[in-house]
């Protein structure tokens, strides 16, 4: 599945060098900022419960997002991978997506821990 020609691929190896780093990005920034000495977090936010619509949830419910960095971070590496034996293209196009699924991540999970 990964090929030597997938390693020596530049712009390939650059996409999955800066996935991995923000993954990493994602994973300290998340959990270090997780406060588990509360009984209660802010999870989400919902529109429709008017200016009271933030319920709560366990400290615990924040890891979610860095479950979903982990699983973003390794589905689209063995996606790009396996891609890339049919079309280079599309594999550089799965990991650009990913990077921005991965800052997506970041900015939702960073604007939800700032409400504790």
């Amino acid at each position: 599945m990964f090929t030597k020609k997938y390693f020596q691929d530049r712009p390939v190896l650059f996409l999955n060098l800066v996935v991995l780093l923000g993954a990493a990005i994602n994973l300290i920034a998340t959990v270090l900022l997780i406060d588990t000495s509360r009984t209660a977090a802010t999870v989400r936010y919902e529109s429709t419960l008017g200016l009271g619509g933030f319920p709560k949830g366990t400290p615990i419910d924040l890891y979610s997002f860095a479950a979903v960095t982990i699983l973003v971070t390794f589905v689209s590496i063995f996606m790009s991978a396996r891609l890339y034996t049919q079309k280079r293209l599309l594999s550089l196009v799965v990991l650009t997506l990913a990077i921005v699924a991965l800052l997506f991540n970041l900015i939702v999970s960073q604007a939800i821990l700032n409400l504790q």
